[in-house]
């Protein structure tokens, strides 16, 4: 950029410099008595039509500069453009892969849940260690409602990965809900989930899909709950 401003302070005072020089050297020659004849005159416009031929050379000479700067701004905002374009595919590429491994941390979360859950299911004094779903259920209901804890987090955890669309997530869910114990099992789970996820994300839109399923399910087969 400074070789630029140079290069154009450069021209400007040659042309400068050229144009009162010429100047001053015309009113020279005007001014002097041995000059003013006839052969003088005619040296004078040959004069004058030299350095209007120069005027025009110079003026090319700007024209030509100019274009040439003219297209090296192009040029270079060509090339930042270009730049400026990588780096937001760069920071998409970014965004994507860190999302890609929170998803996957999560779904190594959740399924971490569902091993606990299956050792509870498979021992009675695990099973002891989870807090009850009702107060004064047996614990084969208690056994039952983890099961279908399981099947809900299979489907959620399907949904959080992306292989389950919206539309999918609660056809299936739908399915699930014709089953009593399983709609029983949402019942008595409405207080836990409200704690887990109290705001946004992936398990609350979940979880607002599975409760509409839920309605549409009861409100379908005329039952209450």
């Amino acid at each position: 950029m400074s070789s630029r401003i140079r290069e154009i302070f450069v021209l400007g005072t040659t042309a400068l410099v050229s144009c009162v020089g010429s100047f001053g050297l015309t009113l020279a020659l005007t001014s002097l008595p041995i000059i003013q004849s006839t052969e003088t005159g005619n040296a004078g416009q040959a004069y004058g039509a030299a350095a209007a031929a120069s005027s025009i050379v110079v003026l090319v000479y700007i024209a030509r500069t100019f274009h040439q700067q003219v297209s090296e701004a192009r040029l270079h905002r060509g090339i930042i453009e270009s730049q400026t374009a990588e780096l937001c595919l760069q920071r998409e590429s970014t965004q994507n892969q860190h999302e890609t491994v929170k998803r996957s941390a999560e779904a190594a979360v959740r399924a971490r849940h569902i091993k606990l859950l299956e050792m509870a299911m498979a021992d009675p004094l695990l099973m002891q260690c989870w807090p009850n779903y009702d107060p004064g259920i047996s614990n084969d209901r208690r056994k039952q409602y983890m099961y279908c804890n399981l099947i809900i987090s299979h489907l959620a955890m399907c949904y959080e990965l992306g292989y389950l669309t919206d539309d999918e997530t609660e056809e299936n869910l739908r399915h699930a809900f014709t089953g009593d114990l399983i709609r029983d099992f949402w019942r008595s789970s409405s207080g836990t989930r409200a704690r887990t996820a109290p705001y946004g994300g992936h398990m609350r839109k979940f979880y607002e899909i599975a409760e509409l399923a839920y309605s549409q399910r009861i409100t379908s087969d005329g039952v209450t709950g």
